[in-house]
């Protein structure tokens, strides 16, 4: 789930149709408070990274533990990466200009050790896919290079409000399909058994 609050997924109603959930993910720009409420509710861990409306490290009561920004973490049979922010447009919290993503990329390489990804977790979508027009809602470069390399098995983002023009959000790079969340998304990822 990204960007906007859907007070329906707390309903009992809703938690009874959804049957087993076993993971949440939230790709930025939701509040602390809705987030907890969604983990609570549906008793399941959760992971998230932050948005450019989020704000800062350690500002909010997170959820702790949760947030995946850098870090590479084996969960519910995954293995799940994420990316906090989007690209740089004014200034703002986790705002990144291309070479600052770089730096996160490398590091957050360092730590997959060529080790196959399920899921990569960003809030910003990466370059050319999903992307807006103005310079908030670019994807980044360096983003979509991790992605042809570490070729996970699902991206999911958020950041980019899928309206007119923008309506397409499932597509692919490579192997990897590529999801804009926003809102919130129901999906089944199968297991690989190694």
């Amino acid at each position: 789930m990204s960007d906007e609050e859907d007070p329906q997924l707390l309903d009992d109603r809703t938690v009874t149709s959804l049957g087993q959930i076993d993971l949440l993910l939230g790709c930025g720009d939701l509040p602390a408070e809705y987030l907890d409420a969604l983990a609570t509710r549906y008793r399941v861990p959760l992971l998230f990274v932050r948005g450019n409306h989020d704000p800062p490290r350690p500002q909010g009561d997170y959820p702790l533990g949760g947030d995946l920004d850098g870090r590479v973490i084996q969960m519910a049979g995954l293995r799940i990466a994420g990316l906090e922010g989007a690209h740089w447009y004014r200034g703002g919290p986790q705002q990144y200009r291309e070479w600052q993503m770089s730096l996160k990329v490398l590091r957050l390489s360092l730590r997959l050790r060529r080790r196959p990804l399920d899921i990569l977790l960003l809030h910003g979508p990466p370059a050319g896919v999903h992307e807006g027009t103005d310079l908030a809602h670019q994807g980044l470069r360096a983003v979509r290079r991790a992605t042809e390399r570490w070729r996970p098995r699902l991206l999911l983002h958020g950041h980019v409000h899928p309206h007119g023009s923008l309506s397409q959000r499932d597509t692919t790079i490579g192997p990897t399909k590529v999801i804009n969340v926003h809102g919130h998304r129901i999906l089944e990822l199968e297991l690989k058994r190694v």
